[in-house]
């Protein structure tokens, strides 16, 4: 089926159900139940490699809608979830899921300080847009910074939510804040087939029965300054994957990575730049004996807002997939990017990206190629809705 097509005839449902709960929360923005959602469509061309869909003919294959809910039970209670609908070319079908659901709960709360636990399907706090990743309006371009996000790797769920309990506190003075949040999932939770593919390719997928996440581990400390006008950050991950085969002679495999991001960001009256640093160490091992390697990342971002409604964004990305072979596993990636709010609910943005190397390109995108391009152009539009 045509991917415009696909795209109207998969989520008309969810269109309806988005525009029929806009109105509905307009209704309940004052109780204690409110809801809110977004939906956004991309159409991606590029020179080189695909990204999501074909996009070397011209891609559509790009979709997030979202519809969530916030239930207020009582003054220290709230229930939060959220379905989600993700179109990412191959390695995201478009079908409903539930992207994030717990239940919060306040122990501890003053004028300046609080804690509390959370227990279900929670965000992870890694990096400055991590828990936010999927709102366009809330991410700087269409596509994440890949250098550290792993947006092409096909990886969101592993990094994005977690099935488990999550600590957090915060502490206000003088117009500065420190939050803090520590996030345990649970053991033995069961990866999809997709993220699998992502992960190790369709071959390794093909004979794995069975895929799971051992007891994975997030936290993140971030401070605010003067009432945000400086942010800094520390992410740590520690996440251990095991794949079984179904074929005795395959054997099975394990994945554990553990790594960290450092985030800054500064706040100006015209300009906002950010940059993020992240060092991941994984460790492979099968049968056939164990590798371990270290993936070093970086992007150094700068955004101007032209006016309140337009912004402009610039963005250097710099990866290697493996530190000790620089040369031979670097990636850069520069972004160039237009921003135009032409009402409160509405984004329109256009990126221009040109990537040298493979870092981040979606393999499952270009598995008819015998290799991956070195070079990659695209241009990208996403337009963007929320309530």
């Amino acid at each position: 089926m045509p991917s415009t097509l696909k795209a109207i005839t998969q989520y008309f449902g969810l269109s309806i159900a988005l525009l029929l709960l806009a109105g509905h929360s307009h209704a309940n923005n004052n109780g204690d139940l409110q809801f809110h959602g977004f939906f956004s469509q991309a159409y991606l061309l590029s020179d080189g490699n695909n990204f999501y869909g074909d996009s070397q003919r011209g891609s559509t294959d790009y979709m997030e809608a979202a519809v969530n809910a916030t239930w207020r039970v009582a003054p220290a209670l709230n229930i939060a979830g959220q379905v989600l609908s993700r179109d990412a070319g191959n390695s995201a079908n478009g079908g409903l899921d539930i992207d994030f659901l717990f239940a919060d709960l306040k122990a501890i709360e003053t004028e300046e300080s609080g804690l509390g636990f959370r227990l279900g399907r929670v965000r992870n706090a890694y990096g400055f847009y991590n828990d936010t990743r999927d709102v366009l309006f809330t991410r700087s371009t269409i596509l994440m910074p890949q250098a550290v996000y792993f947006e092409g790797n096909g990886l969101r769920e592993l990094l994005f939510a977690t099935d488990g309990a999550q600590l957090y506190s915060y502490w206000d003075a003088n117009e500065n804040s420190t939050s803090l949040n520590f996030t345990l999932g649970r053991n033995e939770k069961s990866i999809s087939s997709e993220t699998i593919k992502n992960l190790f390719g369709a071959a390794a997928a093909s004979i794995v029965h069975k895929g799971e996440v051992k007891s994975p581990i997030y936290a993140q400390l971030l401070h605010s300054r003067n009432g945000g006008d400086s942010k800094f950050a520390v992410s740590v991950l520690n996440v251990q994957i095991d794949l079984h085969s179904a074929a005795g002679s395959f054997g099975d495999l394990s994945l554990d990575a553990t790594g960290y991001v450092l985030s800054a960001q500064k706040n100006l009256a015209m300009w906002t730049f950010t940059g993020e640093y992240s060092l991941i160490t994984t460790d492979f091992t099968s049968i056939q004996g164990s590798q371990s390697q270290k993936i070093e990342a970086a992007y150094l971002q700068a955004q101007y807002r032209l006016r309140p409604s337009v912004t402009l964004t610039s963005r250097y990305e710099l990866s290697y997939l493996d530190r000790e072979r620089r040369s031979e596993t670097d990636s850069h990636n520069v972004v160039l990017g237009l921003r135009w709010l032409p009402a409160a609910n509405w984004v329109i943005d256009t990126n221009i990206y040109g990537i040298r190397g493979t870092s981040g390109i979606p393999i499952v995108d270009n598995s008819r190629n015998s290799r991956l391009d070195e070079r990659t152009e695209m241009f990208a539009i996403m337009i963007g809705y929320r309530f």
